[in-house]
């Protein structure tokens, strides 16, 4: 993926489990630039293939300890 700036930008998929048949169907994808009143999207399939249920959650960071330290600062900018 593209921004405006020109610099690519990558995202990691991360999880963790335990003998869990969890996949993804890709192991990467590319979306196309994206501007302004354009939008863009790309489909992912998650499978389970396992008998314990799955939990997913799309995130921005890593870790809720990261998001706490993202939220923190961007209310110290903000004020």
């Amino acid at each position: 993926m593209f921004c405006v700036t020109g610099e690519d930008v990558y995202i990691s998929v991360t999880g963790a489990a335990q003998d869990a048949a969890v996949r993804l169907d890709k192991s990467s994808l590319e979306i196309e630039d994206t501007y302004v009143s354009l939008a863009n999207q790309r489909t992912v399939t998650i499978s389970n293939r396992s008998d314990v249920i799955a939990h997913f959650r799309w995130t921005r960071f890593a870790t809720s300890a990261d998001e706490d330290r993202q939220k923190i600062t961007y209310v110290t900018v903000e004020r």
